[in-house]
């Protein structure tokens, strides 16, 4: 057994997606002006990215392939549909935006 075990690597890397997400979080609401149920769906998309790495990596490190590929598809598509519908909500507010711009 090394330096680092699977469990270190695991949670090093949760908390640098983790902190990628927020700053990309912090800079798409500057950047498109997004309201508040825009932020809390991208919130929860990405909690629960997080939460399906960490039980896809914890499972496969337990030897429970099977787990793995369940918690992918339970939590992971979910993810698919989350983010799909906040692409649309911000393509909406960027054109609401800009109409707004045009007439001013």
């Amino acid at each position: 057994m090394g330096i680092f075990s699977g469990i270190e690597v695991l949670f090093f890397m949760l908390g640098a997606l983790s902190t990628l997400f927020v700053f990309g979080l912090v800079w798409g609401k500057k950047a498109y002006a997004m309201r508040w149920p825009t932020v809390v769906l991208a919130g929860l998309g990405i909690a629960l990215i997080l939460f399906t790495v960490g039980w896809f990596a914890s499972s496969i490190l337990e030897g429970e392939p099977q787990a793995a590929v369940m918690g992918l598809l339970c939590f992971g598509l979910p993810v698919l549909l989350i983010f799909g519908l906040l692409r649309i909500l911000i393509k909406k507010e960027v054109t609401v935006q800009q109409i707004k711009q045009q007439e001013v």
